[in-house]
């Protein structure tokens, strides 16, 4: 592992030389630590599958008029699934312009979409260089987690279905919850409850746990330690996320995922576990949680503050609360 410190000590990147075969990295400008030591950072949900055109760039609007010290991602950027290199490429092309236009420090998660097969984890290393990393912001930890290692791909009659459908959206925008409903309808109609489950399992590696397992022991001194990962593996019996459930349980910490499309917090552990809503990415079905949003994080002399701001108005967090205290 290596890392790299400014002449502060107050930022450290933590990721594996032996992975390094590009500059490229996973995010976009330099992290710089603030005076005080207090700082605010935005995360922002899933732009895929199915986008819904100008949301998302909508949202990074306001991203930057907000002016955080840093931005921080759940996944799925890209539709993906590319068998082509050529057309993954152009879909991230995209998205990255608008990601270095914030000029921001902007920090992105491995989603499915974004590396659902062989060409588009290719693809993700050319140009975003690794999966997984860290870093320490004053007294916090950031941990970046890839929950979908060895991807199989999405069955070709399903991806056909899948291209139609985000056509229609592009074409129009207005329909998008008709043309996400058809397509729900015709998938699930073809796809059983086991395969539905396998889905949304998490796959993460020996080791890679390994790896943050190593960056936890070197930062047990931190005061928070954030998670980022795409898939809410809370929702699941994983035995792998569990691991590191257990190495995290002796710290005060927070999880961030997405994938679901819904805005949900829960508790569990004594720790927020929230599932990230969507920032453009498809409907996935009707709830309080069924929102376009961004999550402003405030942290203050210790304490850490979260607001959603739906990008049709602003509301507390504990609005989107489904149960009380769950216990792994």
């Amino acid at each position: 592992m290596i890392t790299l410190t400014d002449q502060n000590k107050a930022v450290e990147m933590y990721y594996q030389k032996e992975k390094l075969t590009t500059d490229k990295r996973p995010w976009f400008g330099e992290l710089k630590p603030t005076e005080t030591g207090n700082f605010t950072f935005v995360v922002i949900g899933d732009r895929c599958g199915i986008t819904t055109p100008g949301v998302f760039e909508k949202g990074l609007e306001l991203v930057k008029g907000l002016k955080p010290d840093f931005v921080l991602s759940v996944g799925d950027f890209i539709e993906g699934y590319w068998n082509d290199e050529a057309a993954a490429h152009e879909e991230w092309e995209y998205v990255d312009q608008l990601l270095e236009k914030l000029e921001l420090p902007f920090f992105q998660v491995v989603g499915n979409h974004d590396y659902g097969n062989d060409t588009m984890v290719k693809v993700w290393r050319e140009r975003k260089g690794f999966e997984y990393y860290a870093f320490r912001y004053h007294d916090h930890l950031f941990l970046f987690v890839n929950t979908e290692e060895s991807p199989e791909g999405m069955p070709e009659e399903f991806l056909n279905v899948f291209r139609n459908v985000t056509e229609a959206v592009q074409r129009e925008p207005e329909k998008s919850k008709e043309h996400v409903q058809e397509f729900f309808e015709a998938m699930m109609s073809n796809v059983s409850s086991e395969d539905a489950e396998k889905g949304n399992l998490p796959n993460i590696s020996d080791e890679q746990l390994a790896y943050f397992e190593q960056v936890l022991k070197e930062n047990e001194d931190v005061s928070q330690t954030f998670v980022f990962m795409h898939k809410p593996a809370w929702k699941t019996t994983d035995a792998q996320f569990q691991r590191l459930e257990e190495m995290l349980k002796d710290r005060k910490y927070t999880i961030f995922a997405g994938h679901l499309h819904q805005l949900e917090v829960m508790k569990r552990n004594g720790q927020d576990y929230i599932q990230m809503g969507r920032t453009g990415a498809c409907w996935h079905g009707e709830g309080v949680g069924s929102i376009d949003h961004i999550l402003w994080v405030t942290v203050k002399n210790g304490e850490t503050n979260v607001n959603v701001i739906d990008l049709n108005g602003v509301s507390k967090l504990d609005k989107f609360t489904t149960s009380s205290e769950m216990n792994a």
